[in-house]
């Protein structure tokens, strides 16, 4: 073998591992950064740690989800990425040598025929593709189960320790290879028959773990993310297709085998440089389990002394000039890109103020930021709006506050949270110079640097004015939505409860929230001033609609929401005045962004005696609203438990066969903060309905609440949830 044609190849394995670097270590920071709720609090601040942000990034299709969702051009791109990370892995020194070696043994076992090794090679794929697909699919399954279990430190660091490991194998000090009875099976007899070759096929993939374990394990974080099952199913094939091409290849065109370059000095260097992916990756897990600023710092050094040793250390034995320079020269490129990781990881930061003891300290102009730990997309604002560098300036010119409600339920937290109407995080309220919220500014979610940038300046110059906007003080054609007071009567009668009910109707692509917002947002907020002697009971909340936005999802209204509650009359109410009630609004409405509304509502009912008459106005809106009501139901049994940071709700019919075919089941739990939205499946499995649910850091309540939704064709069963845990 010429010198240049090793060099040539060795160069390709290089253009590879600078482009799996890219994808899987400096990015994978970032992405972490922007993930789920932590649960220790080195994971806190990592967020997690599953990278599904870059996932989603990388498996985002369009509106939906999984391989049914989105443009075939999308579609198109990912796939043909997962094939050429297949193809790039027989370029490692787990799975080259196995090249020559196979596709050998299927001509010695079809007499150099081409066909005959070619459908041989074929059915040699297959077994691989089934083996990589079966985990595609117990991947896409389970749920959210792989991004959930790299939540956890203990796990984080057992993989960190897997991957130095499997680093020690490419250093030598131990050897993983193919086993010789496995080469001998390849090669003998029992696998002379196509089954024989397809079984080998199957178990192949295991021996080159060191090799295939860091691109498998994104994937698997990938499609367990997504929770599609033909998703799952096609990224693992098309990666199979990838990593077994070669063998179509040189076992049709027999002689391509022998312009292979033979193993040698270049490949035990090559070995070394995987070894220093793999040190990477190891420290890359590590540091989420210690604390995720580390990331930035191991990953530089490890690239940075495998450049200094790979490139000037590393005495593999050549005679090849060109091969000397070449590795003088990948020295160099680990050490830049070392430099280059290491900056992205100096990110600008704003240097947060403390929240001022006194009100008097709050004068602005100024901004409070509410955030906590456990927050999703707290996480992805403080990667990605708050390290603008336009942001960071316009910030230090006003009073910057940063509260942390991680504690949700304390003491502290619920002052905070009483005093500004606080009901999910992330929120931002901006405070004039009087030192009042300018209420038409807020943001619950996240928002963009353009748009934080022009809400602060719109603060600097709001008047006292503005930061008590009416809800009838726009016009309705520029605001996303209104709010009306009414009730399902026209007139009050003594003794005899009625429904009074805010009335929010939303221009279309807008929506308002439920009780439970998901992973941001906040439901509306109503302060009644009744009548003496009237009361007014709990809100009835219909069942609500989820909103997927991976990683995020929430749950909500479209185009209106009737939230009814049920109103009790004193028995010795005067008859022929009017009454007054009185409803104090504040509700966020969202499409792209959120803009906070409020106003007070008013709705004036004359006392009569006799049968109360309906509002027949609003008469259908009450009864359709009425009919999404959960309700609940002696027929069914519902059941949760919870494993470290996992939770599992099951609802079983009593009665075989009541699921039918439905075609829609939707789990919404009632209690906020407590579950990964984004992370959480519904299904139907075994003839129940399981949703799985990914916990955060705040404690559960004693009892699951919620609303079960199923629909079979034109039925459809709304059903009232409430479940004991149990578990841990």
């Amino acid at each position: 073998m010429k010198s240049g044609q090793t060099l040539r190849f060795i160069i390709l394995i290089l253009i590879i591992f600078v482009v799996q670097s890219a994808a899987f270590i400096p990015v994978m920071p970032a992405a972490c950064a922007a993930t789920g709720p932590a649960l220790s609090s080195s994971m806190e601040s990592a967020g997690g740690g599953s990278g599904k942000e870059v996932l989603d990034g990388f498996a985002d299709t369009g509106n939906g989800t999984g391989v049914t969702g989105g443009t075939g051009e999308n579609l198109l791109l990912t796939f043909l990425g997962i094939f050429l990370i297949g193809l790039a892995l027989n370029l490692t020194p787990c799975v080259y040598p196995m090249l020559a070696i196979t596709v050998s043994i299927f001509g010695q076992q079809s007499e150099a025929r081409p066909f005959a090794v070619f459908l041989r090679a074929v059915v040699y794929i297959l077994g691989m593709a089934t083996m990589y697909s079966v985990l595609g699919l117990f991947a896409a399954l389970t749920g959210g189960l792989f991004g959930s279990v790299l939540q956890s430190p203990l796990v984080l660091l057992l993989i960190s320790a897997l991957f130095f490991g499997l680093s020690l194998s490419m250093f030598g000090l131990y050897e993983l290879q193919m086993p010789s009875s496995l080469l001998n099976r390849i090669g003998g007899a029992r696998s002379a028959t196509f089954i024989g070759t397809y079984l080998s096929g199957l178990f192949v993939g295991i021996f080159a773990a060191p090799c295939v374990g860091p691109p498998v394990i994104w994937l698997l974080t990938l499609v367990g993310h997504r929770g599609d099952p033909v998703f799952g199913f096609m990224v693992f094939f098309v990666l199979s297709l990838g990593l077994g091409f070669p063998y179509l290849i040189l076992g049709t065109f027999s002689g391509l085998l022998n312009r292979l370059p033979r193993s040698g000095a270049w490949m035990n260097w090559v070995k070394k440089l995987l070894g220093t992916v793999l040190i990477a990756v190891g420290c890359f897990y590590l540091s989420l389990a210690i604390d995720p600023a580390l990331t930035f710092v191991l990953i530089p050094l490890t690239l940075l002394l495998g450049g200094i040793y790979l490139g000037f250390i590393e005495n593999s034995p050549t005679t090849s000039r060109l091969f000397a320079g070449f590795k003088k020269f990948a020295g160099i490129l680990l050490a830049v890109m070392a430099l280059l990781i290491f900056r992205a990881g100096q990110v600008p930061s704003l240097d947060w103020q403390k929240y001022p003891a006194t009100d008097a300290e709050l004068a602005g102009p100024a901004v409070v930021y509410f955030s906590a730990s456990w927050c999703i997309p707290c996480l992805e604002l403080d990667r990605r709006t708050f390290t603008d560098a336009g942001v960071i300036a316009a910030m230090s010119r006003v009073k910057h506050f940063k509260v942390d409600l991680s504690q949700f339920d304390s003491p502290e937290s619920q002052k905070l949270r009483e005093k500004y109407r606080i009901a999910g995080v992330p929120t931002i309220v901006f405070i004039n110079a009087a030192g009042h919220e300018v209420k038409s500014e807020r943001v619950v979610g996240f928002v963009t640097p353009e748009e934080l940038l022009a809400r602060v300046e719109r603060t600097k110059v709001a008047k006292d004015s503005d930061s008590s906007a009416d809800v009838n003080a726009v016009e309705p054609e520029e605001k996303p939505s209104e709010a009306f007071l009414v009730a399902d009567v026209a007139a009050v009668v003594p003794g005899r409860p009625f429904k009074l009910a805010v009335h929010f109707k939303m221009v279309d692509g807008w929506h308002v929230y439920w009780l439970n917002p998901g992973d941001s947002g906040t439901e509306p907020q109503i302060t009644w001033k009744l009548p003496d002697g009237f009361t007014v009971g709990a809100p009835e909340w219909p069942v609500p609609q989820r909103f997927d936005k991976p990683p995020f999802a929430t749950f909500g209204h479209e185009n209106e929401l009737l939230l009814a509650h049920r109103v009790s009359v004193p028995d010795t109410v005067a008859t022929g005045p009017t009454l007054t009630f009185e409803a104090e609004v504040s509700w966020l409405v969202c499409k792209e962004i959120c803009i906070a509304q409020d106003g007070v509502l008013r709705l004036e009912l004359p006392v009569v005696t006799g049968e109360a008459p309906g509002n027949q106005a609003y008469a259908l809106l009450f009864a359709e609203t009425s009919a999404n009501l959960p309700v609940l139901s002696e027929y069914w049994e519902f059941r949760a438990t919870f494993t470290g940071r996992s939770a599992r709700f099951e609802a079983v019919p009593k009665v075989a066969g009541w699921l039918g075919e439905a075609s829609r089941v939707s789990f919404f739990p009632a209690q906020q903060g407590v579950f990964r939205t984004g992370g959480s499946r519904t299904v139907v499995e075994n003839g129940k309905i399981v949703a799985t649910m990914p916990r955060t850091g705040i404690k559960l309540d004693p009892v699951l609440n919620g609303v079960l939704l199923v629909e079979d064709g034109s039925e459809r069963r709304i059903l009232q949830v409430a479940a004991a845990w149990s578990g841990e």
